[in-house]
């Protein structure tokens, strides 16, 4: 199970998981064409069963549906990846309550709930993977609602993998940062100082900066971290955050 949002990390996780063997469920809110477009992708090319759920995260009524559904038609639920997020500047004297209050509402409440509904229907040994953002551990202005919501992940996946534990699920998350996904060309301009007035060369570089590797991430490089985290040889790896960043988190020289 992976969440879609019209998002390319998204995108290409499902991808990687079913070019693994994996049958996948496709979770959409309101992009109902591009969801099927998306499963009917990847039943053509990897010849898995993949099938499309609409859920939305911040309801729990909603997870818990996805979860019956999923298991109804697919039998069994042995890897969950949510990937549900949504991002948020604003300036320190104008941020609202209700503003707080959607961002927590996916970025934690939906993760919550989704860890929750995955403790009830997926099989012993099990993986659940989480999304957080190194955004939690960087000091961003105009950033600390999101920042703040990225870190209560990291948090929850600790306590998870306890609850978790007994059934040998293991229970990870991915603080990715600096890849081009859709939230990147949304939101990359209000990371750097005087950004909207740059061009996207301009962009890229500022943010390839970040990392000793010297380049943007890819899509296909979050999608990799999830496989890692999936795999069978992952299976003694619980509680943890990896960082999806080239090392941005770590700080320029």
């Amino acid at each position: 199970m992976a969440d879609f949002k019209q998002d390319l990390r998204g995108k290409a996780a499902i991808g990687k998981l079913a070019a693994h063997g994996a049958d996948v469920v496709v979770n959409y809110v309101f992009s109902a064409p591009g969801a099927e477009k998306l499963a009917k992708q990847i039943r053509d090319e990897h010849g898995v069963r993949a099938i499309t759920v609409q859920a939305d995260v911040s309801n729990d009524q909603d997870v818990a549906r996805q979860f019956v559904e999923t298991k109804k038609q697919l039998g069994r639920i042995d890897i969950v990846m949510s990937n549900a997020g949504i991002e948020h500047f604003g300036d320190l004297d104008k941020v609202t309550g209700a503003e707080i209050d959607k961002v927590f509402s996916v970025n934690v409440k939906g993760q919550f709930f989704v860890a929750q509904q995955a403790g009830q229907h997926m099989e012993t040994g099990g993986r659940l993977i989480l999304m957080s953002s190194i955004s939690s551990i960087m000091g961003v202005p105009r950033h600390a609602i999101y920042a703040a919501s990225k870190a209560a992940v990291t948090g929850l996946v600790k306590c998870l993998a306890w609850d978790l534990g007994p059934k040998n699920i293991t229970v990870n998350c991915i603080a990715a940062g600096g890849v081009k996904s859709d939230m990147y060309y949304e939101n990359s301009r209000k990371y750097i100082k005087g950004g909207d007035a740059l061009g996207w060369d301009e962009i890229d570089a500022r943010i390839a900066a970040w990392s000793p590797l010297g380049r943007v991430g890819m899509p296909d490089d979050v999608a990799g971290a999830v496989a890692l985290l999936a795999g069978e040889e992952a299976g003694w790896i619980t509680g943890q955050t990896l960082h999806v960043s080239g090392g941005a988190h770590m700080g320029t020289a």
